[in-house]
């Protein structure tokens, strides 16, 4: 498929779909393909199915997980060489969260203690998802007290803590040894829209970018600071700084799929920089760009092109110009994410918590996220299908 094609297919979707009607939840959610866990994520919360079938999907849900942490220590990693099993592995923890059965609890906490930060983050979302779990509360406690952890997954349980409703407060709280996210990496999420690639490959979900910024500590707990670019409508939105997982991923509507930056490495003083501008336009009022004509502002931005202008503007790219402008235009999430370089992380460490009983199983939660996970976060970007899923990514030492 050739870039006309994508422009082509991009001024299509303007017209079908805008950010605002997926912002309210007006787009059935049968208009975008879906991908094969959230096929199975709907197998398994249809009531009108049998017993068995319902849990075969979840069955093939755990197995997805289980195949990719058992896979060997070089399918292991953050980044390993088959991103797609990773993806499908980071979605099909999201969708036994959505599905809310509390007797997964047990399968979640497992996979916990054999997970790298990535991973951790999304369990701790689901964990937190599933309901009637009188255990859910005390597990994800010991993980925000745990100073051996890092701060951006000691953040994800302060704030499930705060969702469920369980004491969230730690006193004398003791700072990490390690943060989980270099200041100024890239951070991923999924998309509402849906790009090219999500239309045709919807295994590949990558649709939102956001500029990490660091973590700090309120009343207790440890809080992200992150730097991104929404719809107007949403709240908040425009070029805005927030300060959760949840304002991110969109109420959790999404995965969080991991941090990357430049191939070459941002330095300190870049890194502080990018940072520092992110944090001063979230206080600027600039709006997002439904029409994706003025990607890098001045005035207007989408979330790919607001952290293209941050790295920009310190003589970073993270993407080479060609997708931003003629037949590449416009550059989408999906693209820059392959651009950028992940980096080695260290082994996933075993964390000790308490483990809990299983309270009987609840109405699973049923929600308007039935998306592909394939789109932009705001953003109808498109991106030609014929990408490569099998990508063997360059480890940044």
């Amino acid at each position: 498929m050739n870039g006309t094609f994508k422009n082509l297919a991009l001024i299509s979707a303007l017209f079908c779909f805008t950010a605002q009607a997926y912002a309210n939840g007006t787009v059935p959610a049968d208009s975008q393909p879906k991908s094969e866990t959230t096929l199975l994520m709907e197998q398994a919360l249809n009531q009108g199915g049998s017993a068995a079938t319902r849990e075969a999907a979840v069955n093939e849900l755990l197995a997805n997980i289980e195949n990719y942490q058992s896979a060997g220590t070089a399918n292991k990693g953050p980044y390993e060489d088959n991103l797609k099993a990773r993806l499908k592995a980071i979605d099909s923890i999201w969708s036994l969260g959505q599905i809310g059965d509390p007797r997964l609890m047990a399968k979640l906490t497992k996979f916990y203690s054999q997970s790298d930060d990535v991973l951790k983050v999304n369990l701790i979302i689901s964990i937190g998802k599933l309901k009637n779990n009188t255990k859910a509360g005390p597990y994800l406690f010991d993980i925000a007290a745990d100073a051996r952890e890092t701060e951006v997954v000691r953040a994800a349980a302060f704030e499930l803590l705060e969702q469920i409703g369980y004491p969230s407060t730690v006193i004398n709280l003791k700072r990490s040894a390690k943060i989980g996210i270099e200041k100024a990496d890239l951070i991923y999420t999924g998309g509402i829209t849906g790009s090219i690639s999500g239309w045709f490959s919807p295994d590949l979900p990558v649709g939102h970018a956001g500029l990490f910024v660091g973590t700090e500590v309120k009343d207790g707990k440890i809080k992200l600071l992150i730097a991104d670019c929404v719809p107007d409508n949403f709240k908040p939105g425009g070029v805005r700084n927030i300060d959760s997982w949840y304002n991110f991923t969109h109420h959790y509507m999404y995965p969080y799929y991991g941090n990357r930056t430049t191939p070459v490495k941002p330095t300190a003083a870049q890194r502080e920089r990018i940072a520092r501008l992110g944090i001063a336009m979230g206080k600027m009022g600039l709006h997002y760009s439904d029409t994706h004509f003025s990607q890098k502002g001045p005035q207007d931005f989408d979330c790919v092109g607001y952290t293209e202008f941050l790295y920009e503007a310190v003589g970073l790219n993270p993407t080479e110009n060609s997708y931003e402008t003629g037949t590449g235009w416009p550059l989408t999430p999906w693209e820059q994410f392959i651009a950028v370089k992940p980096y080695a992380a260290a082994a996933p460490s075993a964390i000790i918590v308490p483990s809990h009983n299983i309270v009987m199983p609840s109405q699973a939660i049923i929600t308007n996220g039935f998306n592909a996970l394939g789109g932009a976060f705001g953003t109808i970007g498109l991106r030609a299908p014929e990408v490569n899923t099998n990508i063997q990514p360059e480890i940044i030492e």
